[in-house]
């Protein structure tokens, strides 16, 4: 790269520190270098965020100069136009070729000035307007939102169903309407392909950059930390913004008051969407030609012209008065960069609906530790009897109100559909009474409905019925009503017939890499559908993307990554990185604690009901919050074990929860989530504002171990009780367990290779929840804190291994008992003391 000698070679907004420069030049240098895969782990406080973005448009403007907007670039595109007149180039003179090439560079360069300029213009139209525009859309809103309250109260029309024709009964009607949505379709391909508006920029260039991430806010962050970034332009004596584009769900972008109120829930919002789309009044936001109209285009324009994040762009939508939602689709061929949540980028049908180009593509996946877990999660589905029955009482009630209304399509379909339910029912039943039900074990499609009548019922049909007729949306919206009719604070945040089109579709179509097996959870039976091998999906967008980049502040055990995300891919074209804290050297110890008073601390899943080894932890506990100033989270391997420790440290022979509270106010995780920002304000509370510290009982995996900062005296320890082993007589790790093992053995490995294989995918996930958790309490490069990890097995060296990198290597070992840490602890916080009031 031309800069590479230059002090600020990546356009970072602030001078980086060395160690966000190391994480630049890798990511840099695996997009460059030809490598498919790059795994990053980067601690939280790093900036990691800001570093991505800059190493990656730092490289995408530098592959424009170099190979779009050049000399060279324009020759590849002559002699790639198979309708230019240069076809026989060879034979012309230099000259002539070397003036073409120049008057294409010439022409690209105007078109983007003059794109430029128009940004500007609209956007300047746009602030010179608003004002005005926000008074007007005020009252329309007040008026609009008058209207809408008045006519949310729906009619027992608006839950019946198009009429359905299954393949056999299709009438000509139903032909001639296919043929003219196949013609509408057509003109609307012809009209985005011809040139529609006075000002038409194409992107030249071929590679994007998609951003994905967890959840909402994660992206808005994204957002934010692009909006403080800017690059060089890929062509000379042109001030080039970077063009950026947030994609979002329904949820985030849809600005109709009416589709928003009738859905409780996402599934509900799409297909009331699409509901209304079809319907004769149609949705106001929506042109019906809004691929080639110009107002979408007007909002499209508008998105460039500035970092929008998810809400800004909803607004802008709103103040035109156009769905933002559909209109993104317009605005992803202009788009360098877009940030979309890990849903949509990981969904085949998703990505083909908003046309998402991940040929040559570069691929970032941030918060990527969990990747493995939500492509299973996505293509994975669980039903179990009750639900079942649920769903057959549903169906009755909707059939008994609407049954002489709906047409035969619907009726059959209906009814089809129940009996499915009933032969399920069945088939648990019977299942339960011969004992075939064990936990883990594998069901075979065709004994579901062996020895039934379930093979006359044709499932594909009601699989294709329930998709295309969208009636679950109004069966669902119509139970909704009724139930909120007789408790207004009932809803159905997780429909049930959505969950039974999901398993369905899964009876139908099984993945070869995924499997039906049994489970039990909370004394109910269910049948599982469980996707075992996510690299098969995943496959399609590393093999067509330029290269793939996992990036985390807790990505290790790396090795699960290659094993089962990436087995077809060569180590040499995977680069992995993992980077030191940005922290000073002296301001994070770890401590592996092995016994207390000559108790043995091992909390395994055998061992850790012992009533002395509980006491000895409190008392550890205890001593550790005499030592450290301000909060202490603590993190137990369950929320089952968390009330088993606090029901013994309540026991008055112990009295250990009183004498920890004479130290800090002991809060305890919330089980409901609507609690938890209550428990947080009343933690931080505590420690800011009364000055006595407080200590957080808290559980792996739940809702204080991902996305929560414990920054400066918030966190200045972190307990980890234990190693959080997954429970290893789930269906779900049963059936994983057992296909690490088959394919190791296919593969032709050994049986004790396959036990290897199949115990180390157990203990790493235990050991990257480990390192979720403590990551918690280190949040900036000023920030300092101590993390004890309370088991003998953390001084092996196996289990340090997995650990992050910031933390293995912090660990002390030197120190034997609990006395000598606590000395060490004392001495760590007093020079903390001393250096602040120096």
């Amino acid at each position: 790269m031309n800069t590479k000698n230059e002090s600020n070679r990546y356009n970072h907004p602030y001078k980086p520190y060395q160690i966000q420069l190391d994480l630049m030049d890798a990511i840099y240098d695996t997009i460059e270098n030809g490598y498919k895969v790059g795994i990053f782990e980067s601690p939280t406080g790093t900036g990691k965020t800001l570093s991505i973005i800059c190493s990656c448009m730092t490289w995408l403007r530098d592959y424009k100069r170099n190979n779009v907007f050049t000399e060279t670039g324009s020759a590849k595109d002559i002699n790639n136009d198979s309708n230019d007149s240069f076809e026989d180039s060879d034979d012309e003179p230099e000259w002539v070729k070397q003036a073409y090439i120049n008057s294409i560079l010439s022409r690209t360069k105007n078109k983007m000035v003059d794109y430029e300029k128009y940004l500007d213009e609209i956007k300047a139209d746009y602030i010179h307007n608003v004002q005005k525009a926000e008074e007007i859309h005020t009252n329309q809103r007040k008026r609009t939102k008058r209207i809408q309250k008045d006519s949310v109260e729906l009619r027992d029309d608006d839950f019946l169903p198009v009429d359905y024709y299954s393949d056999s009964e299709v009438s000509s009607t139903i032909d001639q309407k296919n043929a003219a949505l196949g013609t509408e379709i057509n003109q609307l391909l012809q009209k985005v392909s011809g040139k529609t508006d006075d000002i038409e920029m194409t992107n030249d260039c071929p590679v994007n950059i998609f951003f994905s991430s967890r959840t909402h806010s994660q992206l808005n962050q994204f957002s934010h930390q692009l909006r403080l970034t800017s690059f060089n332009s890929s062509v000379e004596g042109i001030d080039e913004r970077t063009k950026y584009l947030a994609l979002g769900s329904r949820k985030q972008l849809c600005i109709n008051d009416k589709v928003k109120k009738l859905s409780k829930n996402d599934l509900n919002l799409n297909d009331a969407c699409v509901d209304l789309q079809k319907s004769k009044e149609g949705c106001d936001f929506l042109p019906k030609d809004y691929m080639s109209s110009s107002l979408t285009k007007k909002l499209a324009d508008l998105s460039m012209t500035e970092v929008y994040d998810i809400e800004e762009l909803g607004d802008l939508g709103t103040e035109l008065k156009v769905c933002p939602y559909y209109t993104a689709r317009r605005g992803i061929e202009m788009t360098e960069i877009a940030s979309l949540p890990y849903q949509m980028l990981l969904q085949e049908t998703t990505r083909s609906v908003l046309n998402l180009k991940i040929e040559d593509s570069i691929v970032v996946i941030d918060e990527a530790h969990n990747l493995l877990d939500v492509i299973s999660s996505i293509h994975s589905v669980s039903i179990n009897i009750e639900e079942i029955q649920k769903i057959i009482k549903s169906l009755r009630f909707y059939l008994s109100k609407f049954i002489k209304r709906l047409n035969s399509g619907n009726r059959i379909h209906l009814m089809k559909l129940i009996k499915l339910c009933q032969l399920l029912i069945c088939f648990i039943q019977e299942q339960e009474k011969e004992g075939s039900n064990k936990i883990g074990r594998e069901i075979k499609v065709e004994d579901i409905f062996h020895n039934s009548t379930g093979d006359m019922l044709n499932i594909h049909k009601i699989e294709t019925f329930l998709a295309k007729s969208k009636i679950a949306y109004k069966i669902e919206s119509y139970m909704e009503k009724k139930s909120n009719g007789e408790n207004s604070k009932s809803s159905s945040s997780n429909p049930l017939l959505f969950k039974m089109v999901k398993f369905l579709k899964s009876l139908v179509n099984p993945s070869r890499e995924g499997k039906f097996f049994w489970d039990i959870d909370n004394g109910s039976v269910s049948i599982n559908y469980l996707l075992l091998d996510p690299s098969a999906v995943f496959k399609e967008i590393v093999s067509k993307a330029r290269c793939v980049l996992l990036c985390g502040g807790t990505m290790e055990p790396m090795s699960d990554f290659k094993n089962y995300l990436f087995p077809y891919v060569d180590n040499t074209k995977i680069k992995t990185f993992s980077c030191s804290h940005i922290i000073p050297q002296e301001n994070l110890k770890v401590f592996p604690i092995a016994s207390n008073d000559g108790v043995d601390l091992e909390f395994s899943f055998d061992k850790r009901n012992s009533i002395s080894m509980i006491a000895s932890l409190g008392e550890a506990v205890l001593k550790i919050c005499q030592n450290v100033p301000g909060g202490v989270v603590v993190f137990f391997p369950s929320y089952k074990y968390l009330n088993q420790v606090l029901k013994a440290w309540k026991d008055q022979s112990y009295n250990l929860l009183n004498r920890i509270e004479k130290y800090k106010k002991v809060f305890q995780e919330p089980t409901n989530s609507s609690h938890v920002e209550t428990v947080l304000s009343d933690y931080s509370k505590s420690i800011k504002e009364e000055n006595k510290g407080a200590i957080l009982l808290s559980v792996v995996g739940g809702k204080m171990s991902e996305g929560i900062n414990f920054s400066d005296e918030l966190g200045r320890a972190v307990i980890m009780v234990g190693l959080p082993y997954p429970n290893a007589y789930s269906g779900e790790l049963i059936a994983k367990r057992n296909f690490i093992e088959s394919e190791t053995i296919a593969r032709g490995g050994s049986p004790q290779e396959a036990t290897r294989n199949s115990q180390g995918y157990y203990e790493n996930i235990c050991m990257r929840a480990v390192n979720q958790s403590i990551g918690r309490s280190i949040r900036h490069i000023n920030d300092y804190s101590i993390i004890y990890l309370i088991d003998g097995r953390y001084r092996s060296p196996s289990i340090q291994n997995k650990l992050s990198n910031w933390v293995k290597e912090k660990i002390q070992l030197k120190q034997s008992n609990l006395a000598e840490i606590l000395e060490e602890t004392k001495e760590f916080f007093d020079s903390k003391s001393i250096s602040r009031l120096g």
